[in-house]
């Protein structure tokens, strides 16, 4: 059963793998590009680190959107979120930085301030937020509680149909 699962995870990752990996290479090479050509300084060395910083922000991104899309299999957990989570969002904010800072301005670097806020706020509400709330912490009391009775509910049926087929099976 572990290597059905490990076999699993394998090919969620190598299906990420195929979505996401030209994404983030195209995405990197189209900053590099336009940073060596629509920069009047891109040698600097405030311009290489930033540079690097950010295209290696990427590739981490990357890595977590697999190891998540591995983690989440739809047939392991039926989640309506995208797969992808936290990661995907951090490539978005990236993105953001890294064409905002060719086409707008070197501000746009403090978008990644963004980054351990976000941190703190999950920190936060690990420990001090509600139990009745899902893990973002903004679905009301009412519509959590709806979903945690229709997921036992459907899981209930299932165990109770099971059952039924195993009694099934040894009367005959």
């Amino acid at each position: 059963m572990a290597n059905a699962a490990a076999k699993k995870a394998a090919a969620a990752r190598k299906a990420a793998a195929a979505t996401y990996l030209p994404v983030v290479v195209a995405l990197n090479a189209v900053y590099l590009l336009l940073r060596l050509f629509r920069r009047s300084d891109p040698w600097t060395i405030y311009g290489v680190l930033a540079t690097v910083a950010l295209t290696g922000l990427s590739f981490v991104s990357y890595k977590g959107i697999l190891e998540d899309h591995a983690n989440n299999i739809p047939s392991m957990k039926s989640s309506e979120a995208l797969a992808g989570g936290a990661s995907l969002d951090l490539l978005g904010l990236v993105a953001a930085v890294q064409y905002g800072t060719v086409f707008v301005s070197d501000k746009f670097y403090w978008l990644l301030a963004v980054i351990p806020l976000w941190g703190g706020w999950k920190i936060y509400s690990t420990f001090f937020g509600s139990k009745n709330k899902d893990s973002s912490g903004f679905m009301p009391e009412s519509q959590a509680e709806s979903t945690d009775d229709a997921a036992s509910e459907k899981v209930n049926e299932k165990r109770q149909r099971r059952a039924e087929r195993r009694r099934q099976k040894w009367s005959s």
